[in-house]
């Protein structure tokens, strides 16, 4: 499957990709829906190089490696949950833990 917005690179999801739509029950068409025709595109600020694909409540992560667009995680968009203890480890989590999400 190519995706249109790097009409270059396949998908290529992660075993925890796969593991994360089957965790939180993501219906597979709408991830295949987001993927092929997606509501917003923009690179992540904390990850560089990943990109943030959204679009039916969803927000996948990938980042392009040669060919492929490799499925990295997926979960759903604009909503905040709490932070985990492994988050508080980075500047990005402690600042998150504080200050909350940040605007794009």
């Amino acid at each position: 499957m190519k995706i249109n917005y790097f009409k270059t690179l396949a998908v290529q999801p992660t075993n925890h990709f796969v593991k994360q739509v089957a965790a939180k029950n993501f219906d597979p068409e709408a991830v295949l829906s987001t993927l092929s025709d997606p509501t917003e595109l923009y690179p992540s600020r904390s990850h560089p190089g990943q990109y943030r694909v959204t679009g039916n409540g969803l927000c996948i992560v990938g980042e392009p490696r040669g060919s492929k667009f490799v499925l990295l995680t997926i979960y759903k968009d604009r909503v905040v949950t709490p932070v985990r203890p492994d988050q508080l480890n980075t500047p990005e989590g402690r600042n998150f833990a504080i200050n909350g999400r940040n605007k794009r």
